[in-house]
């Protein structure tokens, strides 16, 4: 498949790589709408945290598009459905997740890999952090929803 993989500061390189395979838990999604953030932005003009991402990585974190697998496990999601899911998850169970500051779990994992044909989507964040799209949502709108929550 096609992505744009991200190398460094202004080094981004579109790539054919292989199809992400799916393990126990995981949904892949065929990507129908990929947006571009301000932290898309930042992350390509000035650098990154090497805990929030990786390199190289497929860049783009919005995204909205159609379940085409899923793995052992999983009950929902189910093949064909609309779906979307935010860039990141907490674990539910450290110390600030059981005070309710989910967004400084000490375990977050992030989701990168928009730019691209299809995207792996870990066990976590399908059971945390990811949507069914609504029929009259287009696909370019729901990927929108990161920036606005």
């Amino acid at each position: 498949m096609k992505a744009a993989m991200l190398y460094g500061v202004k080094d981004l390189r579109i790539e054919e790589i292989p199809v992400p395979k799916v393990e126990a838990g995981e949904v892949l999604v065929k990507i129908k709408a990929a947006t571009t953030c301000g932290t898309d932005l930042k992350i390509f003009h000035r650098g990154y945290v090497e805990k929030v991402i990786k390199l190289p990585t497929v860049f783009g974190h919005e995204w909205a598009g159609e379940v085409v697998e899923t793995g052992e496990g999983v009950e929902w999601p189910r093949k064909g459905m609309r779906v979307r899911a935010g860039n990141s998850a907490p674990c539910l169970r450290c110390k600030m997740c059981q005070k309710g500051k989910y967004n400084l779990c000490e375990n977050m994992i992030w989701l990168w890999g928009a730019y691209a044909e299809y995207i792996k989507v870990p066990a976590r964040m399908v059971l945390v952090n990811m949507q069914e799209i609504p029929q009259h949502v287009s696909y370019e709108e729901a990927a929108l929803t990161e920036p606005l929550a």
